[in-house]
């Protein structure tokens, strides 16, 4: 489905609305719905800033497992930060706010909710490929050095920690306690790694 928004084009997959519809379905935790808000307020942080430095996005995509969001040529690399910054600063700001709550009414679900925003914030800092953290680790090292090494360098600390959960997650299932999760971030830094090539 394609359509605009303010300017802004818009393109949402069948298969990201099938795989949310999924998630949704088979969740058992309750934990779905409030991770989906956390994103939601994480990808708005970044649109909220983009609006704010006044470089309004060319094209947001949903498709599985990513929200893109294309910015239009010519932002400098300041506000770029700024943008990549947002989103973090954005579920920091929530999970604070709802952590006074949760010492205010002792309510497990704001407990929850701010963890979920935390998690989201510092997963989204890691510096490796297709998270905010990664994003800023390539401009840093733009500084320094061309576009290729910066990203080259991005990509082999993607593998390297790509490769340091794999081998947790195999840990874990010698244990005998399977965690899929860590490999689902695993198979995803992989994808970011392969899919940016």
């Amino acid at each position: 489905m394609r359509f605009s928004l303010f300017g802004t084009k818009i393109y949402v997959s069948f298969l990201f609305c099938a795989t949310i519809s999924l998630m949704l379905a088979v969740d058992r935790t309750g934990l779905m719905l409030p991770s989906l808000f956390a994103v939601l307020i994480h990808e708005t942080g970044h649109l909220f800033a983009m609006w704010a430095a006044d470089c309004a996005p060319k094209e947001i995509r949903l498709i599985p497992a990513s929200v893109q969001i294309v910015e239009k040529y010519g932002v400098s690399q300041k506000k770029q930060a700024g943008i990549v910054i947002c989103g973090p600063l954005a579920n920091v700001m929530v999970a604070a706010t709802i952590f006074i709550n949760f010492y205010l009414t002792d309510s497990e679900m704001s407990l929850k909710f701010a963890l979920l925003n935390s998690v989201l914030a510092v997963f989204n800092l890691l510096p490796v490929t297709g998270l905010d953290g990664g994003r800023l680790l390539e401009m840093l090292l733009t500084r320094k050095t061309d576009i290729y090494t910066a990203t080259r360098t991005v990509n082999i600390i993607t593998v390297v920690l790509a490769c340091l959960l794999i081998t947790t997650g195999m840990y874990f299932i010698i244990k005998g306690n399977i965690n899929l999760s860590v490999f689902i971030v695993a198979l995803y830094l992989f994808m970011c790694v392969i899919i940016k090539r």
